[in-house]
């Protein structure tokens, strides 16, 4: 560091913060929706479409796990 700089001044904690942090996490997780399983599903069909066609028509079989 050069004799000139100086060290960057430490920043302040308001616990205030942390509280209202708390609270948004709280209310996201109360009014956020964690089941994707629709939206995977829809997602699913829209991407793979022409697999499932071509699996349909005979020239295309998926190995079953």
């Amino acid at each position: 560091m050069n004799r000139r700089q100086r060290s960057p001044q430490p920043r302040i904690k308001n616990p205030a913060y942390r509280q209202a942090f708390e609270h948004l996490d709280t209310a996201l997780d109360e009014n956020t929706p964690s089941d994707y399983s629709e939206k995977i599903r829809l997602m699913r069909i829209a991407m793979f479409a022409d697999v499932e066609k071509l699996e349909e028509s005979g020239n295309l079989k998926m190995p079953k796990q």
